[in-house]
C-alpha cells in the first residue's frame, strides 16, 4: 500500500473526502468572467455536490474533473477558456471537480491542466445550451487512496 504523495495526492484526496466532508460548511468559489458572466466552482462534499447540482440549469458549461483510470473527481485543476477571437474569458483553478460557467452565445476553447497534463476541447454555445465538458487525466494508482484502487 503506497501513501498519496505530492500535490497530485493531495488534490485527489481532498476530491474524494465527499461523504467525509459532507457536514462542513459550503465552500464554494463564485466569481465572473472576463465577459461579466458568473462562474462558480466547487464540489467537495455532498453538501456542494448538491448546491452546485440545484444551480447547474443556470449556466450554459459544465465542466467535471476525474481520473480517467479510477473516475475519481480531481480538485484544484486549472480551466483556461477562450473564444474564437483568442481571448482569454475565464482562467480558474478549481476549488473542486466541477465548474459551472455562463458563456455569451459563441465558439469557445477550453483546457484543462493538472499534475503536468493539459487537455483541450471545444465547444459551442447558443442561446438556451448547456454543455457539459469532462476531462479525465493519468493518474497513477499510489496518487490515489487505497480504497479507490481496483
Amino acid at each position: 500500500m503506497h501513501a498519496p504523495r505530492g500535490f497530485i495526492g493531495i488534490a485527489v484526496i481532498v476530491a474524494m473526502l465527499g461523504p467525509w466532508a459532507a457536514g462542513k460548511a459550503l465552500a464554494l468559489t463564485e466569481g465572473k468572467t472576463a465577459q461579466d458572466e458568473p462562474y462558480i466552482s466547487g464540489g467537495i462534499g455532498l453538501d456542494e455536490r448538491e448546491a452546485l447540482d440545484k444551480q447547474r440549469a443556470g449556466y450554459s458549461l459544465w465542466v467535471a474533473t476525474a481520473a480517467k483510470k479510477f473516475g475519481s473527481y480531481v480538485a484544484d485543476a486549472r480551466i483556461v477558456i477562450s473564444d474564437a477571437a483568442g481571448n482569454v474569458v475565464l482562467d480558474a483553478r478549481l476549488d473542486g471537480p466541477w465548474l459551472l460557467v455562463n458563456l455569451k452565445p459563441g465558439r469557445y476553447d477550453a483546457s484543462a491542466s493538472f499534475g503536468g497534463q493539459t487537455q483541450r476541447k471545444t465547444t459551442t454555445v447558443h442561446a438556451g445550451d448547456h454543455h457539459e465538458l469532462l476531462f479525465y487525466f493519468d493518474l497513477e494508482a499510489e496518487t490515489l487512496p487505497p480504497d479507490a484502487k481496483e
